[in-house]
This record gives C-alpha cells, sequence and structure tokens, in this order.
C-alpha cells in the first residue's frame, strides 16, 4: 500500500493527498480542496496486469463566449499492462522511467509537443 499522504507537484505547487477511498481494485487520494485527485488501480486476469495511474485536476474556468463559469476537468493516465509472468518489476520500472525520461528532457520538450497534437 502506497504512503498516506501522496503528494505530487504541479508547477512549482505541491499538493497534499490524503488517502480518499480505498477498494479491491483501487485507492484515491484527494487534496483537501478537491482540486487534485490521483487513482492507482489495478486489475489482474488469468494472463495480464493491468496497472492505471491517473491525475485529475479540477478548476473553475469562464467560458470565452459567454464568460460564463463552468467547472473544467483534465485528466493525465499512465497505463502499464503486461503479462503476469515473464517481466520482472525492475524490467517494467526501467521502462516506465525511460518514458518518463524521455517525456521530461530538455524542458519537457517531447511532453509539450504530443499535448500540443504532433504525433
Amino acid at each position: 500500500m502506497l504512503a498516506d499522504p501522496q503528494s505530487v507537484t504541479i508547477g512549482a505547487a505541491t499538493v497534499s493527498l490524503p488517502r480518499t477511498g480505498i477498494n479491491g481494485t483501487s485507492a484515491d487520494y484527494t487534496s483537501a480542496d478537491g482540486a487534485v485527485s490521483l487513482r492507482v488501480q489495478q486489475t489482474t486476469t488469468k494472463d495480464q496486469k493491468r496497472t492505471v495511474i491517473s491525475q485529475r485536476s479540477n478548476k473553475i474556468a469562464a467560458d470565452p463566449l459567454t464568460a460564463v463559469n463552468r467547472r473544467l476537468s483534465s485528466i493525465i493516465s499512465v497505463s502499464i499492462t503486461n503479462p503476469v509472468d515473464g517481466f520482472t518489476v525492475a524490467e517494467l520500472k526501467d521502462q516506465l522511467v525511460g518514458l518518463a525520461n524521455a517525456l521530461t528532457a530538455s524542458s519537457a520538450a517531447m511532453a509539450t509537443k504530443i499535448i500540443s497534437g504532433e504525433k
């Protein structure tokens, strides 16, 4: 089980995320104001294991046409699907860290390009 609370740094702000729910396949962590949440979900079938880590950010923003405030959400997810046997935790961790390093290298240039729509 992960530590309680978890924390994430978004921009320059570190956000504390106390555990707010847990069941057989997932755990939820949510900031006190509800603006940021984290979900870790793990499911296993006979042949494969799937882990999904999702971070949701919520904010209030004005509609550009009507200027009416509305609640908006964005979700960033990482999904790891692997066979039950055949890959070690170390191998999967190395793949995940390699991808994270590629996305964040050179001031997160690759992440910026992908979010902007490049393929």
